[in-house]
């Protein structure tokens, strides 16, 4: 069996520097004598938050959860109100929020203050979705569309921003955009503001992916089963017509992936290398 390795593997970015916090906090943590936590889970990664939390890293949803120490914050950020909470109880934050998230804040602040309908593409019940939410002004005011027809139920008002979950699909993102046109010219709405937010990683992924299917007879995809990236790649390698498995990590590795000659591997990216490594290892293994 030969295994190929996609050629966009391993942490994005915004991943990246919400580990990297991370670390600064447990080392902040044992200086000051304090517990740390991440608010939420800090990635979609099982094997990772098994070993944050060997590392005495707690998992929390809000202040009144534990006493104060240092708390992280994930890649998905978090709604403002909430990080007001964490300040006035005494929380130290370390704002891991992704850049591309930030900046998707700011402009729901800013067009939901200023009158402006607001629609966020997405999974409303997604982190980095809640805390979108969570900038519009007054509380709560935009809208959340998770396909096209959703479109059709939102009461226009002023000029209309659409913006998405960074890790959305781009073509249920253009599908989205079409509807919105179209059924704003039926409250006569000319200026709808596009905002291209969908992350480069995500859509580097899924190009690298087709380009592996061409070359390989099943793919793996290595992640969390919660991750929303990492779920995508797995129905997108489905829909090209490989057969395909998604896995958290090499416990799940079976003889049933091992029975193809070349087969294929990606990962979503909040996937660590040591999870890969661990996987390329257990396939390579013989029976």
């Amino acid at each position: 069996m030969r295994i190929i390795r996609s050629r966009v593997m391993g942490f994005c970015s915004g991943v990246k520097r919400g580990v990297d916090l991370l670390e600064e906090g447990i080392r902040l943590g044992a200086e000051k004598k304090l517990p740390v936590y991440t608010i939420g889970p800090l990635i979609h990664n099982e094997e990772f938050l098994r070993f944050a939390q060997q590392q005495g890293v707690r998992v929390i949803d809000s202040p009144g959860d534990a006493p104060p120490g240092i708390a992280v914050v994930r890649a998905h950020g978090i709604p403002r109100a909430l990080g007001d909470a964490f300040l006035s109880r005494g929380f130290i934050l370390l704002d891991g929020t992704c850049i591309r998230v930030h900046r998707s804040q700011r402009l729901v602040e800013q067009y939901s203050s200023e009158g402006s309908t607001v629609v966020i593409a997405g999974d409303a019940g997604h982190g980095e979705v809640i805390s979108l939410v969570g900038y519009a002004h007054p509380p709560g005011k935009c809208y959340v569309v998770k396909v096209p027809r959703d479109a059709a139920d939102i009461p226009f008002h002023g000029k209309v921003l659409l913006l998405a979950q960074t890790t959305f699909s781009k073509s249920q993102y253009e599908a989205v955009r079409d509807e919105l046109a179209l059924h704003g010219k039926a409250y006569g709405i000319t200026y709808l503001e596009v905002i291209d937010s969908i992350c480069p990683a995500t859509k580097s992924r899924q190009q690298a992916l087709e380009e592996l299917t061409g070359v390989v007879d099943a793919v793996i995809v290595v992640g969390g089963k919660h991750s929303a990236n990492t779920v995508r790649l797995f129905e997108r390698s489905r829909l090209l017509g490989k057969p395909s498995w998604l896995i958290s990590g090499a416990d799940e590795v079976t003889r049933e992936m091992k029975q193809f000659d070349v087969i294929g591997l990606t990962a979503g990216a909040s996937t660590p290398d040591w999870v890969i490594d661990y996987v390329v290892r257990q396939l390579e293994k013989e029976e």
